[in-house]
């Protein structure tokens, strides 16, 4: 029942349109040529439009590349600043604590100069020398008392070898007796 209602509904609306077209004396369906014509403009409207778009596109992209590569450069050239600028600033602090080392050095170089106090030099020359003397006198010594040991023991030997002699003698003498 309910589709024999919608098909009488679709046939009276299918009248109507048909009937207000003859009326008209105008088509109700587009021809060819007017759907060919609408259908190009609106095709062409739309590349133009996509075409514009594009090029909006890409020109932003390129500003803002741009604009990038020109932030970065000046990032990279204030960080070159900064880096010329500390290495600098630890090259004068470098020089001005070699400096005052220096200043420090000269200060007690007059200072022990005006005490008359030797310097260190002199302190490790004069402790060498007598270092040195004291090793001269000890093997002094040494060869000394080498030689008094070398002597005593000649002096034991011959004393042994006479005695040995006149031992030996005294039994030569001994057995020929």
């Amino acid at each position: 029942m309910k589709s024999l209602k919608s098909l009488l509904t679709l046939t009276s609306l299918a009248l109507a349109v048909s009937g207000s077209a003859l009326a008209t004396n105008t088509s109700v369906l587009p021809t060819k040529e007017s759907v060919v014509t609408n259908s190009k403009s609106m095709v062409e409207s739309t590349k133009a439009d996509v075409k514009n778009a594009a090029n909006d596109k890409l020109k932003s992209m390129s500003d803002s590349a741009s604009s990038t590569k020109s932030s970065a450069l000046d990032k990279v050239n204030a960080a070159k600043e900064k880096a010329t600028s500390a290495k600098d600033a630890v090259k004068d602090k470098a020089t001005s604590a070699k400096d005052a080392v220096k200043e420090k050095a000269s200060a007690l170089k007059e200072k022990a100069t005006e005490n008359n106090q030797p310097s260190i030099k002199d302190k490790a020359t004069e402790k060498f020398n007598s270092v040195k003397d004291n090793a001269k006198e000890k093997a002094s010594e040494a060869k000394t008392k080498a030689a008094d040991k070398v002597k005593e023991v000649k002096e034991k030997a011959t004393s042994t070898k006479e005695s040995a002699k006149e031992k030996s003698g005294f039994f030569c003498k001994s057995k020929h007796q």
